[in-house]
């Protein structure tokens, strides 16, 4: 583990183990206001959004417009190195969020964390991965001290993030190799039980925690209607939901596919993740 350092406005402890499966060593970032206090903050974890389930890089978490928005909003803030789909296939990326929310929760490090107010946020693969870790572990695994479950969050924001991967459509195909097929191992003609396991939309409950979903309209990668759908089947279960779509927003949400990731519209989607983490992290959560 590095150092903990402290920038003039932000504190960030870089490279914390916290699984090892199979022998691959996982990592996670601390990022956080310059003076960490001694009460624990709401916490809020960056899945990366690597392209296609593949290997990714935890440093785009610090870009301006991801967790160091948040922490310069007070937020204690994450982000996590999950396998990809070259070490492991799905459900293991999602064990592996499991073990990061589990480590976070029994923090060894003593780090201001409040264990009843941890969000998730992603984009594309992690934003399904976010998604995937508000949904799917209502009711299962281990509890902490107030008997919710370890591997539990309070709040998802999911960002040009898949839904359905039974669904094909844009870069997720099912019956051909993709990184849909590679996450699963198989196309659906063999894979197709993995396929609906590993979709949001199959464990969405009246439970769900709320979810903010953030998609562009025109989303060569993801189609637009993944999105719709999720809002859909969470509205459907009565639980809290809200749909921001991008209007001739691609994958990056900007009107040019081929733009690279930044500009105006992802300082506003920080801004709007922000108040919705504000708005159902700041308080404790009933138990």
């Amino acid at each position: 583990m590095s150092a903990e350092q402290e920038a003039s406005d932000l504190t960030q402890i870089l490279d914390i183990s916290y699984a090892s499966p199979d022998g691959v060593d996982l990592c996670l970032d601390v990022l956080g206001p310059a003076s960490l206090p001694t009460a624990p903050l709401p916490t809020v974890m960056r899945i990366d959004g690597c392209p296609g389930w593949g290997p990714g890089d935890r440093q785009s978490a610090q870009l301006p417009f991801a967790n160091r928005a948040l922490a310069q909003a007070g937020f204690l803030t994450i982000a996590i190195s999950v396998r990809h789909s070259g070490q492991a296939h799905f459900p293991a990326q999602l064990h592996d969020i499991q073990a990061a929310l589990s480590w976070l929760r029994l923090n060894p490090l003593s780090l201001p964390i409040d264990p009843d107010r941890i969000g998730a946020w992603g984009h594309s693969a992690g934003g399904h991965l976010a998604a995937m870790a508000g949904l799917s572990t209502h009711g299962a695994g281990h509890t902490h001290r107030h008997g919710a479950p370890r591997d539990h969050v309070q709040a998802v924001v999911t960002i040009s993030g898949p839904s359905d991967l039974a669904r094909p459509g844009g870069a997720m195909q099912i019956d051909r190799p993709s990184p849909v097929t590679a996450l699963v191992g198989g196309q659906a003609s063999t894979h197709l039980e993995q396929l609906r396991a590993a979709s949001p939309i199959t464990h969405v409950t009246a439970a769900a925690p709320p979810f903010l979903i953030i998609h562009g309209t025109s989303d060569e990668t993801v189609p637009y209607e993944q999105a719709e759908r999720l809002h859909h089947e969470l509205l459907s279960a009565g639980a809290d939901t809200q749909l921001i779509p991008i209007s001739g927003g691609h994958h990056n949400l900007r009107h040019d596919p081929h733009a690279p990731y930044e500009g105006q519209i992802w300082h506003d989607v920080a801004s709007h993740a922000t108040r919705f983490f504000q708005r159902h992290l700041l308080q404790p959560q009933p138990h």
